[in-house]
């Protein structure tokens, strides 16, 4: 009988490896190819390990893509702490204010939800073009700012709604305004789930493909994605493997600092319980 009980969970972990294994794979070929030359990318498997152990290799790789990884990190930075405080601010309008039509205005900002992505690329790419911002980063940094918004003022609406509005009163009994009631009470309160956001967000515009190549078309000032493949190209060994994995050191870097907030369950903390 206890085989019997235990018998679905062994069958869970099994699956639960393979399915490790099956994931970890791909970056076990990566790795293995970015210490190989030109010659053992050629006359050897994938399976097989370097003759020699090529670390040099990743210093060509990061001479070559270190200004576009850079680029990428500093844009999609600024972005993330944009988005992330204008849409906190505008949901803590929405939940802690009374104006007009305020359930009209929430639900027209949360419309374009519905509407694909791929539909307003081309408006949005006029609209920039026309403003002079094609091949600048404010104009990749506000489409992003602007295209981020929506799904984060749903998100943060819902987790402030269901904060203690106790809480706000007893800040402003004690004469403290709107924007000390935001600074004071309102972020601190918000800052597990708005840290859980910012990975997802930042995750999100680094690995952006499509609106950076239309913005820049491989120029200096490009962002890391749409010239990784004509960087990696220039290289005949290894690097080429080790600007993939070198790319995905930032993501790796936010990945660590989300499981803080996941594992922990902090991005629950200022809910009601």
């Amino acid at each position: 009988m206890d085989i019997e009980s235990k018998f679905p969970q062994i069958i869970l972990i099994v699956f639960m490896v393979l399915q490790l294994a099956l994931a970890l794979l791909p970056i076990f070929i990566t790795v293995n190819l970015s210490f190989k030359d030109a010659v053992g990318i050629q006359a050897t498997t994938v399976w097989s390990f370097p003759r020699t152990w090529l670390f040099s290799n990743y210093a060509k790789a990061f001479d070559g893509m270190f200004g576009y990884e850079l680029n990428s990190v500093f844009i999609v930075t600024v972005t993330t702490v944009l988005v992330i405080f204008i849409s906190c601010y505008i949901a803590y309008l929405f939940v802690r204010k009374n104006f007009p039509l305020k359930s009209v205005l929430f639900f027209l900002i949360i419309l374009p939800m519905l509407i694909p992505s791929v539909i307003t690329l081309t408006p949005s790419y006029l609209v920039v073009f026309n403003l002079g911002l094609k091949g600048n980063w404010p104009g990749l940094i506000l489409y992003y700012v602007a295209g981020s918004q929506i799904a984060n003022i749903f998100m943060l609406r819902v987790f402030l709604n269901q904060q203690p509005g106790e809480l706000y009163e007893a800040a402003r009994i004690d004469g403290d305004g709107d924007i000390g009631i935001f600074f004071h009470l309102c972020l601190p309160l918000s800052y597990p789930i708005m840290m859980v956001q910012a990975i997802g967000i930042f995750g999100g515009l680094y690995n952006d493909y499509l609106w950076p190549l239309l913005m820049f078309n491989g120029s200096s000032n490009s962002t890391l994605m749409p010239v990784l493949q004509q960087v990696s190209d220039r290289m005949a060994d290894g690097s080429k493997y080790a600007a993939y994995l070198i790319s995905g050191i930032p993501l790796v870097i936010t990945t660590v600092i989300s499981l803080k907030f996941f594992v922990n369950g902090e991005f629950a903390s200022g809910l009601k319980i």
